[in-house]
C-alpha cells in the first residue's frame, strides 16, 4: 500500500508526518519553525527558500529510513499568503503573510467596485485585506517589476506541490481563500479578475482536494530523500484538512480548530451564501471533502494565548522545553482560579490575526482587575472569554443552520485539559479531542491517499485513522455559573468594543 506524507506550512511551523495507512496511524512526525522577518512597522514576511527548506528538513526527517516506501504526498498550509514566480520558477518577491495588512487600500476598492454583497455571493469571502489578489493588486502599484516579470502566484500548498513536481495546481478550499474564486462554478472568477484587472493565468489551474497532479520529480528526489515518481496531490486549508484527519465530515458537524489562529468550522452539503453569513462576518466556501462546503467564523485563540504567556514569563520565548514549561506553569495557575477568575473580564480582541473580520478592535481590554489578582486569574480570564466569545459565534450560527450537539476540538490549544473543560461549560457541548498527531497535516497525508487510489473517497481516508477520543462532558453546576457570567461577557462586550474604538 505504501506510505503516505503530509506537509503543512503553518504560521508558527512548518511540519511532515509519515502516515501509514495501513495501521491507521502516524509514525513519524517532523516540525521546524516557520520563521518570520518584520522588514518594517506592520509588514509580515517569510523568505520562499527558507519554507522550502524547512519543507525538505521536515520531510528528511520523517521519512528517515522509509522513504523508499512513500507512496504519495499532499500539502496543506496557511492561506492567503502565496509565492509570485517568473517561467523559470524563481522568486519574485518574500511571501506576504496572511498577518500583513499592507493591501488594506486594495481590499477597500471592492466596496466600490463590487460591494460586500456582491462580492460575497461569488466568492463565499468578506472583503479582507488578507485575500491574495489583494496582494497582486498591492504588487501592481508598489513592486511594478514584479508584475512584469510575473507568471504564476503559488499559494503556500502550490508552492510545496510546485517545487515537488514542477506542476502548478490548487485546490479548490485554498483557491477559494484568493478572493478570485468562484464557489458556485468552483472555476476563477473572470468578474472578479476583471475588476482586479488580471488574467486568469496568473493562478494555477484548480482541482478538487486529494487530485494527483503529478510526480515527485529527480531534482526534488535528490533533495527531499522521496522516491521518483511518487504521486503528488492537492491538499487543501489548513483548517479544513484538520477536519478530514479529525473525522469531521458530515453535514452538521463542528470542528473548533486550536492554533496560532482559532477557527470555528461547520459544515454542508450546499452553497448557500445566506445574507446573515455575511452580516456575521463569516466565510462560506469548498471544503476539501469533494461536495461539501465549509462556514468558517475566526476567534482569537492561540496566539493570544501566547503572547499573555510571553509577557508573564519572558523566558517563554524561546523554543524548547522551557516555552513548555511556562504554558504548563500558566494553564495550572489558572486551574487554581475558581470559574469567573474573581470577577476579572477579559475582552479579547487584539486585533489581527483573525479568519474573518467581525469584531475587528485593535485594543483588548481587562475589567474587575484589583490588586488582590495575579497572573493566574488573567490567564484564566483569558480561557474564560475565549469561550464566550465562541458561544457568541455557535449562538448566531445556530440561527442561520443546523449544528450537531458536539464541539471537536484539534490544534495545540485542544491539549489543554482546563481549556477544554472550560469550553464544555461554557457551551453545555461535549467536547471531544481526537488524540491524532498534527491533525492539519495528517489531512494532507489522507488526501496524498485519494490521489494515489490508496483510498477510494475522502470518507474512505477518514475511516482509516484509528483516533482515540477524549470526551470533556459539561458539568450541570458549571453551566449555571457560565450562564450568568456569558450575559455579563455579552453585556460588557459592546461597550468595552466602543470605546477601544474611539481610542483607535
Amino acid at each position: 500500500m505504501g506510505y503516505l506524507v503530509g506537509v503543512d506550512v503553518g504560521t508558527t511551523n512548518t511540519k511532515a508526518v509519515l502516515y501509514d495507512p495501513e495501521v491507521g496511524r502516524v509514525l513519524a512526525v517532523a516540525s521546524r519553525p516557520t520563521r518570520v522577518h518584520h522588514p518594517g512597522p506592520g509588514l509580515t514576511e517569510h523568505d520562499p527558500g527558507e519554507i522550502w527548506s524547512a519543507v525538505v528538513e521536515c520531510i528528511r526527517e520523517a521519512t528517515a529510513g522509509r522513504a523508499a516506501g512513500v507512496r504519495a504526498i499532499s500539502s496543506t498550509s496557511m492561506a492567503e499568503a502565496g509565492v509570485p514566480i517568473d517561467r523559470s520558477g524563481r522568486y519574485l518577491y518574500p511571501i506576504i503573510s496572511w498577518l500583513d495588512n499592507r493591501s488594506a487600500p486594495q481590499a477597500e476598492r471592492w466596496r466600490e467596485w463590487l460591494g460586500p454583497a456582491e462580492a460575497f455571493r461569488i466568492t463565499g469571502q468578506t472583503i479582507q485585506a488578507k485575500f491574495s489578489i489583494n496582494k497582486l493588486m498591492w504588487l501592481r502599484e508598489n513592486e511594478p517589476a514584479v508584475i512584469d516579470k510575473l507568471h504564476k502566484w503559488l499559494c503556500m500548498e502550490d508552492f510545496v506541490l510546485y517545487k515537488l513536481s514542477g506542476v502548478d495546481a490548487i485546490d479548490y478550499s485554498l483557491a477559494s481563500r484568493t478572493f478570485a474564486f468562484d464557489q458556485r462554478s468552483l472555476a476563477w472568477s473572470p468578474r472578479m479578475l476583471d475588476l482586479a484587472g488580471f488574467s486568469v493565468d496568473v493562478f494555477p489551474r484548480a482541482y478538487p482536494s486529494g487530485t494527483a497532479v503529478g510526480e515527485v520529480t529527480p531534482a526534488a528526489a535528490a533533495e527531499t530523500g522521496l522516491p521518483v515518481g511518487a504521486v503528488v496531490a492537492t491538499g487543501g486549508h489548513d483548517h479544513l484538512c484538520g477536519s478530514l484527519a479529525a473525522g469531521v465530515v458530515g453535514p452538521g458537524a463542528l470542528l473548533d480548530s486550536m492554533g496560532t489562529a482559532e477557527s470555528g468550522l461547520l459544515l454542508s452539503d450546499r452553497y448557500d451564501p445566506d445574507p446573515r453569513l455575511l452580516e456575521a462576518g463569516y466565510c462560506h466556501y469548498a471544503h476539501v471533502i469533494p461536495g461539501c462546503y465549509v462556514t468558517l467564523f475566526g476567534l482569537m485563540g492561540g496566539g493570544v494565548l501566547d503572547w499573555l504567556v510571553q509577557r508573564f514569563w519572558p523566558e517563554a520565548k524561546a523554543p524548547g522545553p522551557v516555552r513548555s514549561r511556562c504554558f504548563d506553569e500558566a494553564l495550572a495557575l489558572a486551574a487554581e482560579v475558581p470559574p469567573g477568575a474573581s470577577g476579572l473580564v477579559w475582552l479579547p480582541h487584539l486585533g489581527g490575526g483573525r479568519t474573518d473580520q467581525s469584531d475587528e478592535q485593535p485594543r483588548a481590554a481587562l475589567v474587575g482587575l484589583t490588586t488582590a489578582l495575579d497572573r493566574g486569574h488573567i490567564v484564566r480570564a483569558l480561557l474564560e472569554s475565549l469561550c464566550y466569545w465562541l458561544r457568541g459565534k455557535l449562538e448566531t450560527m445556530a440561527a442561520i443552520a443546523p449544528i450537531g450537539p458536539t464541539i471537536t476540538a484539534i490544534g495545540g490549544g485542544a491539549r489543554s485539559t482546563l481549556w477544554m473543560q472550560i469550553k464544555a461549560d461554557v457551551t453545555d457541548r461535549e467536547v471531544r479531542v481526537p488524540l491524532v498527531p498534527e491533525s492539519t497535516a495528517l489531512g494532507a497525508a489522507l488526501l496524498a491517499g485519494v490521489g494515489a487510489g490508496v483510498f477510494a473517497t475522502t470518507a474512505e481516508a477518514a475511516a482509516s485513522v484509528s483516533r482515540p477520543t477524549t470526551v470533556y462532558y459539561p458539568d450541570p453546576a458549571r453551566v449555571a455559573v457560565y450562564d450568568r457570567l456569558y450575559e455579563q461577557f455579552r453585556y460588557l462586550h459592546p461597550r468595552v468594543a466602543a470605546i477601544t474604538a474611539e481610542m483607535g
